[in-house]
């Protein structure tokens, strides 16, 4: 499908800007405006492919969407000071915005044109390596440069596949653009599609990838920042679990484990993942070195809506308050290693209020005599815990649940925790064990950007409604899909609202 104006007016020579924590996310991205004459050496496809991490480091930046997204709308708060993002909590997504307040969190998070943006430059990178000759790339024989031709376009296709896969679990069914067209500013119709189809074609790509990548990089410096086998299977395993193919997602899950080459982290090093690399890590956005780091103070920043002093001393009590009694509900046991290390409180008044600390790693900078404070902590997007859970889930949610092996692998992530395991004899029938499976990953992904699809996986699995402001039937009618900005439609008039949200949000 051609190219059209879902992008008309991202002009990537301005917004495209790659820093990075290593040699690889530190190119600088070359202006599409020079595009018929920039992709002339490695050094020139390794920029570019940089972009396509960059530009969705940027579309998470944007109101702190991976967060805001994955976690917010969810039972894990009690309530949220700021207005704009307890409306996100309280799923009052339809408030009118003006076209013009392009700092609105609510119109940052109702539009998808970062995503697009980044898709954009996989398609530019998709089209024009498959043009560059083979001398160009690094290599001694012409079966290393091609490799290393086939490395980029499968990167380029796995953040491809990663937009869609995203953007289909916040909006359903979204616009499908796999071709790249220099011309993008012509405005026409461009129809949302099945989300079923938007899917396959994530398959499809990452089919692709899975076959010219290693499982791990051999740039130590770049392991879990760009993409790698592991990283294909795992966004595999995410896509089959949220088209509720099981089968597939077990498999998918089988190959990460013992595949991968990745170890959970000791039960004493907790905080170490969040710094980013670690040891359990499969694909992360880089974030943590000093020339990406991102002031407490900016939208972006998850530091800012959930830490407090000390880790932030201007910031007395957190903005968004996690639930006393779900966190309660979550730790019964207050031994578990990732409640000890992983959570404090301060008090203000006769209120106690509970926080996260996964985001501390703050430095301090002091220009002109003034303090800031810089979060050092890169995006989490998929890890070793993570795919146990999701496999415990692919076993628990089959027609006949295999409870011995779901619950050997919750028990992998609880033993690490240090709390006791679970017995399948105490595990009363197939519900009891989808239930189990999200309580520990509401537990162990705790503000990691999954919550909220987890519940909406839950919900398909039981047909009931964890959600603190979607009812069940609201739930069927698709409430849990976002709405897109009516701005949107201004230029694209074959674009039509989320279904929900029709005759709730027309202008």
């Amino acid at each position: 499908m051609k190219r059209r104006n879902i992008y008309y007016y991202l002009l990537l020579a301005v917004v495209m800007h790659c820093t990075a924590c290593n040699k690889f996310l530190d190119q600088e991205p070359v202006s599409a405006v020079t595009d018929p004459t920039s992709w002339k050496s490695d050094d020139d496809a390794n920029s570019q492919v940089a972009g396509c991490y960059s530009l969705i480091r940027s579309a998470f930046n944007a109101a702190c969407s991976f967060y805001t997204y994955g976690d917010l709308p969810t039972d894990y708060w009690g309530d949220v000071a700021n207005g704009d993002y307890k409306n996100m909590y309280s799923v009052n997504w339809a408030i009118s915005v003006s076209y013009a307040a392009t700092g609105d969190p609510k119109l940052k998070l109702r539009v998808w044109t970062p995503f697009y943006t980044s898709v954009q430059q996989s398609n530019r990178c998709i089209h024009y390596l498959q043009q560059m000759p083979d001398e160009a790339f690094a290599g001694d024989t012409r079966k290393e440069q091609q490799a290393r031709r086939n490395k980029y376009l499968a990167e380029a296709k796995f953040c491809r596949a990663f937009n869609y896969f995203y953007m289909s679990r916040v909006w359903g069914d979204v616009p499908l653009d796999t071709t790249y067209q220099d011309d993008i500013s012509a405005i026409t119709s461009d129809p949302r599609v099945a989300q079923e189809k938007v899917l396959q074609a994530a398959i499809s790509d990452l089919n692709d990838a899975r076959k010219w990548l290693d499982y791990k990089d051999g740039i130590a410096a770049d392991r879990a920042v760009r993409a790698d086998k592991g990283a294909v299977f795992t966004l595999l395993a995410h896509i089959y679990a949220w088209k509720g193919a099981y089968d597939s997602c077990r498999m998918a899950c089988d190959s990460v484990i013992l595949h991968g080459g990745y170890a959970l982290v000791n039960g004493a090093s907790y905080p170490s993942i969040y710094s980013g690399q670690s040891a359990e890590s499969i694909f992360e956005i880089a974030q943590s070195a000093p020339t990406e780091a991102m002031s407490t103070d900016a939208d972006g920043s998850i530091a800012k809506f959930t830490l407090a002093t000390p880790y932030l001393p201007n910031i007395a009590t957190p903005n968004w308050q996690i639930s006393a009694n779900m966190l309660g509900q979550l730790f019964s046991d207050t031994t578990d290693k990732r409640y000890v290390s992983e959570f404090t409180y301060v008090n203000s008044g006769s209120n106690k209020f509970y926080y996260c600390t996964k985001y501390s790693n703050i430095s301090t900078v002091l220009a002109n005599n003034v303090t800031y404070y810089l979060s050092k902590n890169n995006i989490v997007v998929f890890r070793l815990a993570d795919i146990y859970l999701l496999r415990a889930e692919a076993n628990a949610a089959a027609a006949a649940p295999d409870y011995g092996a779901a619950v050997a692998d919750i028990n992998k992530v609880r033993s690490r925790a240090g709390v006791k395991e679970f017995q399948v004899a105490d595990i009363a029938g197939r519900t009891a064990l989808i239930d189990s499976v999200t309580a520990e990953r509401g537990r162990e992904l705790f503000l990691e950007g999954s919550r909220y699809y987890d519940l909406v996986r839950n919900e398909r699995l039981t047909g009931v409604s964890k959600f603190l402001f979607i009812t069940h039937a609201e739930f069927l009618k698709g409430k849990y899909y976002w709405p897109v900005d009516p701005s949107l439609m201004i230029t694209n008039t074959g674009l039509k609202q989320t279904p929900y949200w029709q005759q709730l949000l027309t202008n």
